[in-house]
């Protein structure tokens, strides 16, 4: 009997910092196997009116590895988009973006968190929402919508996250899933409905806000100009974990890792998001919304979880630094690091969610801003900088571990570590000896792993 033939399937990656055109094609065995077949650098664009985030370059470079697959004459099985979490756009009676998507880093959104929890109740709107109190939620930048440019609100008629909205421009589809919703503060993922209450004590429309479905779904097919402009043919677009971090962990759960009761996993790109599998809501009062919150996987089951910075802080400083000539490679980084390791220069331990790194002009400088502030030697190599993130960043997870395991008494002695940042053995290591935990690493690609299950499942071949 002959071998079964492979299934291809096409995922975006959609990251803060870059874009991915991805084949995973999955043979007799079931696996899946990751291919890049395309990257494009994304990343928000700062003008006088905000920070934005250039939607069309980023459908432009899809579309330009869509034509990529079709010139080498494969045929995907099924298309599927994840993002970043909680960005929008916002459209008109004619389907047209009202102005371009701002980004979660937007200023203008600095404090609204606060105001909000004071009008709804910090522990009403985690009840009814799951969602951590962050300034960016999507919630808090509609009412900056609202605020700052309320005539655009006035005029939008239907608000699309970033991946529906590239779904829209893809096969027409109007829709989101579960695992996003969950990011926005305006969803309730127990009744798996819209906060509709939450938004109307806030005056904010809720009738904007699209359907929400729970699990993978075929949500269209390829539109005439899409497949003109990419010769692909009449491609289903499948939708089910369009955010990433949702991708990611809908891998997590496989028979050969620890149970919930020992397992925490970190998938970590630009964030770290650190969370724990639940089936329900913890007890009123027990997390502190501020820290910690609740998103959806994409069977719609539960993660609590904790949003920390990732790969952003060395990123940002490679980036001044590859300006000014340094070598910047993450292997000469990382032995730098470990060389710098115990000296006063590279002694400090930075408080990563300062909102001082937020965007800034210069990574390196505000680190060293945030030292002096704090009276910690600041830096002053690219080895010192690299050993005073990694270790604070292995401090913060440290951090975040207990707290969890002081709040639901589980041991939490074993920590599944995927996505880019598992590569680095360094961090991984710090981890282990700061949180008291065994890292297993993962794959770095399971957010595209995670997409592709999602596209398997819709198209009724997983395993």
């Amino acid at each position: 009997m002959g071998a079964e033939k492979e299934q291809v399937y096409l995922a975006f990656d959609l990251g803060a910092s870059s874009g991915r055109v991805i084949l995973g094609r999955v043979g007799g065995d079931g696996q899946i196997r990751i291919e890049e077949v395309h990257r494009f650098p994304n990343g928000p664009v700062t003008s006088a009116d905000g920070v934005f985030w250039d939607i069309d370059a980023l459908f432009e470079a899809m579309l330009e590895g869509m034509s990529k697959v079709a010139a080498a004459g494969i045929a995907p099985r099924a298309v599927g988009v994840d993002t970043w979490g909680v960005d929008f756009a916002l459209l008109d009676e004619a389907g047209e973006l009202l102005e371009r998507p701002r980004s979660y880093r937007e200023p203008r959104n600095a404090g609204i968190s606060r105001r909000v929890a004071a009008a709804i109740g910090p522990e009403r709107l985690l009840e009814r929402t799951g969602s951590m109190h962050q300034d960016h939620a999507s919630l808090c930048q509609l009412l900056a919508v609202k605020e700052h440019t309320p005539e655009l609100l006035g005029r939008a008629r239907r608000l699309l996250f970033i991946p529906d909205l590239l779904n829209h421009w893809l096969c027409g589809a109007g829709s989101t899933d579960c695992t996003f919703a969950s990011t926005s503060q305006m969803y309730d993922v127990v009744r798996r409905e819209w906060a509709a209450d939450i938004l109307s004590e806030l005056s904010l429309p809720s009738e904007i806000l699209p359907p929400v479905q729970t699990g993978p779904a075929v949500v269209g097919a390829l539109g005439r100009d899409i497949r003109r402009r990419t010769d692909l043919g009449e491609v289903p677009v499948v939708a089910g974990a369009s955010h990433d971090t949702g991708a990611a962990f809908g891998i997590c759960r496989d028979a050969d890792l620890p149970g919930d009761e020992e397992l925490v996993v970190i998938s970590s790109g630009t964030w770290s998001i650190l969370g724990i599998f639940v089936d329900e809501h913890l007890p009123p009062g027990t997390l502190d919304a501020r820290r910690f919150g609740y998103e959806a996987n994409p069977d719609g089951s539960l993660r609590i979880i904790r949003n920390l910075p990732g790969g952003w802080l060395i990123d940002r400083c490679r980036e001044a630094w590859s300006a000014a000539g340094v070598d910047c490679s993450y292997g000469a980084l990382i032995s730098a690091a470990r060389a710098a390791a115990g000296g006063s220069g590279a002694s400090a331990v930075i408080d990563t969610e300062w909102e001082g790194f937020m965007n800034p002009p210069s990574m390196p400088e505000a680190i060293r801003r945030h030292c002096r502030q704090t009276d910690q030697p600041a830096p002053q190599t690219p080895g010192e900088f690299a050993q005073v993130i990694f270790a604070s960043l292995a401090e913060s997870y440290a951090r975040s571990i207990n707290e969890l395991r002081g709040k639901t008494g589980r041991p939490l002695g074993s920590l599944y570590m995927i996505g880019g940042m598992s590569r680095n053995e360094y961090l991984n290591e710090l981890t282990e000896q700061r949180a008291g935990v065994r890292v297993i690493v993962g794959p770095a690609e399971a957010t595209a792993m995670g997409n592709v299950a999602v596209q398997m499942a819709a198209a009724g071949t997983a395993t």
